[in-house]
């Protein structure tokens, strides 16, 4: 039996075929809302649209999202954790 998706779940998505990888930070009901790894983009997707990615590292569980910080010297944007 596949393990639960909930809250702090680290899963890939099937919408794209694995390329994205996130944490869950809200379940209601059939939905899940992934706060993508790397990212400052939270999407709505239907729990059969992700799958667990059982043996991701630890630190991904504690993921909620980011923030966009550019830097007008070099014209980059990194993303930065939530704190």
């Amino acid at each position: 039996m596949a393990p639960a998706i909930e809250e702090g779940t680290v899963v890939r998505d099937r919408k794209w075929s694995g390329k994205y990888t996130g944490t869950v930070v809200r379940r209601e009901g059939d939905s899940v809302f992934v706060a993508w790894h790397g990212s400052f983009v939270e999407d709505e997707l239907h729990v059969s649209e992700v799958e667990v990615w059982e043996d991701a590292p630890t630190e991904l569980r504690a993921w909620r999202g980011g923030i966009g910080v550019f830097d007008p010297a070099t014209g980059a944007i990194a993303v930065e954790p939530v704190a």
